[in-house]
């Protein structure tokens, strides 16, 4: 019988994909419930196991727990990892996996290196550290300062362009390529992860990840998350549970936002929703139930975005005067230009010290 995937131990993956045998198991686990180390750290010390294939159950458990992949995948590709010695990336393409979430990480990684901005090394270490954390790509690339928060930025803006058949490959390099050797020019940008979180939460993102949503949404802040991160892939604790141990979340909404990813996942509500749902349960302290009417009703009126709102979806600090920003949304508001449109165009005009004729700038993209 499969077991649900939020109960999926790392133990099970590294007896099942042969990295470990069960009596080794069996030896690990008297030691680790006496001296209270992880059972993982207890079979490296013991010679059983490595840190890297460690490492890489880890990331396999969290995306079974994330309902991303199944055991049965996790346990396949364990054991080509061990076999073969290939990275998790690499597996997952050998089983032939198909799926929106491994395919827009691995397209955003081919960009980045593509325009020089990270190079293979470092792409490795970020898909690893993505599917462990469920942070997004982009997200750790920036935390972890691989590349400048507004690259990661304008990549994710260009990937969902050329996704749409908005933007050729070598324009969305070209786009990258610009905004790292560009100045900013006294336009303000959002400070601690703005740029990042105003990309993911207004454009198309899925599916999502916990920590992602509960990042998005205020439910913790991103010190709170990234302390969380590091003590539950040490201690070999799922997030969600380390969150509570921590006294970061309650188990209320912990189930809130499971559920809420658990929709997401059914394609009930989109990842968007999820996180505008779950703020709006902590802001105004109001039932799961009463914010999925709250924003069905919002939907309903299609309220139309404000300039401030249009500065923010674009990456900009509300306030601020970015060149064109008023003639963009004007094409915004007559549906000309997409959000991922704008938002290219004047984060790429925010980098000129000369600035070029929009006109000629849309033209040279075909829009």
């Amino acid at each position: 019988m499969q077991k649900r995937a939020s109960q999926v131990l790392v133990g099970d993956l590294l007896v099942q994909s042969e990295l470990v045998s069960l009596p080794q198991l069996a030896d690990a686990m008297p030691v680790a419930l006496k001296t209270g180390v992880p059972v993982g750290r207890v079979l490296i010390a013991s010679g059983f196991l490595t840190e890297e294939n460690f490492r890489q159950a880890l990331s396999l458990q969290s995306l079974v727990r994330d309902q991303l992949i199944t055991e049965d995948i996790a346990t396949a590709a364990l054991k080509l990892i061990a076999c073969e010695g290939i990275n998790l990336n690499a597996a997952m393409k050998k089983l032939g996996i198909d799926s929106e979430y491994f395919n827009s990480a691995n397209r955003l990684g081919e960009l980045l290196l593509s325009a020089a901005a990270i190079d293979e090394t470092v792409l490795e270490t970020g898909l690893s550290v993505s599917y462990t954390t469920g942070l997004q790509l982009a997200r750790v690339l920036a935390l972890r300062g691989f590349v400048k928060e507004r690259v990661a930025f304008v990549a994710l803006i260009a990937q969902s362009l050329l996704r749409d058949h908005k933007l050729s490959r070598q324009q969305a390099v070209d786009c990258i390529k610009k905004t790292m050797s560009g100045r900013e020019n006294g336009v303000k940008l959002p400070a601690d992860n703005g740029l990042i979180s105003s990309a993911l939460t207004a454009h198309k993102i899925k599916p999502i990840r916990l920590g992602e949503l509960l990042l998005l949404s205020g439910m913790v802040s991103q010190k709170a998350l990234l302390s969380a991160l590091d003590k539950g892939v040490s201690e070999e604790v799922p997030l969600g549970r380390m969150l509570i141990r921590m006294n970061l979340l309650t188990d209320v909404e912990l189930n809130q936002a499971l559920i809420l990813q658990e929709m997401v996942t059914n394609g009930t509500i989109t990842p968007q929703d999820a996180s505008q749902i779950l703020a709006k349960v902590k802001v105004a302290d109001i039932s799961l139930s009463k914010a999925l009417l709250h924003i069905d009703k919002q939907k309903g009126e299609s309220a139309e975005v404000s300039f401030d709102d249009f500065l923010s979806i674009c990456g900009f600090i509300v306030g601020s005067k970015p060149s064109g920003a008023t003639l963009v949304y004007g094409y915004f508001k007559s549906k000309r230009l997409s959000e991922e449109q704008c938002t290219l165009i004047l984060q790429m005009q925010s980098n000129e010290k000369k600035k070029e004729d929009l006109e000629k700038v849309l033209k040279s993209f075909n829009w």
